[in-house]
C-alpha cells in the first residue's frame, strides 16, 4: 500500500515536547504536487482543524486530481483539535473517509466526549474510519463509555524520537 503524509501546516495550537514536527525540516519538504498512485493520503499538520476551511479546499483539489486517474485514494486526517467538532463532522461528506483523532494529556478525554455529544456519527458509519490514539499521559480510558463505542483505540502511545515514518509512507508537504 502507498501511503502520503501529507503535513498541510505547522501552525498548531500545541506545544507537544515529542512533537515531529520539531523533528522535521518541514520548510525543506518536498511539494506534493501530485496526488495520484496514492492507496491514501494522510493530511496531518500542524493542526489541520485549526483551518477547516482550507482543509476542505486541499482535499477537494486532491479529489479533483485523483478524479482525473483511475484510481481514488481515501482520505484520512488527523487532529487533535476538538472545540470543532461541526466543522470535522462536514468535512465527512463527501470529503474524509476517516479522522484519527489524538489525546496527548488527561483533560482532553473530557474535552472528547464533549465533542462526541456533538459529533453526528452518520448512518453509514461502517465506510468510515474512527481512531482515537491516546498518550499514556491521559491515563486509562474507561472504554466501557459509550461514545467510544466507534472507535478503535490504541492506547498508551509514547512519543518516538525522530519519528520514523512507517513502510509504504512518503512524507510531503502541502504548497502553502
Amino acid at each position: 500500500m502507498n501511503k502520503l503524509r501529507l503535513i498541510l501546516w505547522e501552525d498548531c495550537n500545541r506545544n507537544c515536547s515529542g512533537c515531529c514536527n520539531k523533528d522535521w525540516d518541514i520548510k525543506n519538504l518536498p511539494v506534493c504536487t501530485d496526488f495520484t498512485g496514492y492507496d491514501e493520503i494522510l493530511l496531518t499538520g500542524g493542526e489541520p482543524m485549526l483551518y477547516p476551511d482550507k482543509v476542505e479546499k486541499i482535499i477537494r483539489e486532491i479529489c479533483k486530481q485523483a478524479r482525473n486517474c483511475r484510481h481514488w485514494p481515501n482520505v484520512y486526517m488527523y487532529t487533535a483539535e476538538l472545540s470543532k467538532p461541526q466543522e470535522l463532522q462536514d468535512l465527512f461528506y463527501g470529503y474524509l473517509d476517516g479522522v484519527t483523532i489524538t489525546l496527548h494529556e488527561p483533560n482532553d478525554f473530557l474535552l472528547f466526549k464533549d465533542f462526541s455529544k456533538l459529533f453526528y456519527y452518520p448512518l453509514w458509519i461502517e465506510n468510515y474510519s474512527f481512531r482515537l490514539n491516546v498518550f499514556k499521559e491521559v491515563g486509562k480510558l474507561d472504554l466501557s463509555e459509550d461514545i467510544l463505542k466507534y472507535w478503535k483505540i490504541k492506547e498508551n502511545i509514547e512519543w518516538i524520537k525522530n519519528c520514523p515514518l512507517p513502510d509504504g509512507e512518503t512524507l510531503m508537504r502541502w504548497k502553502e
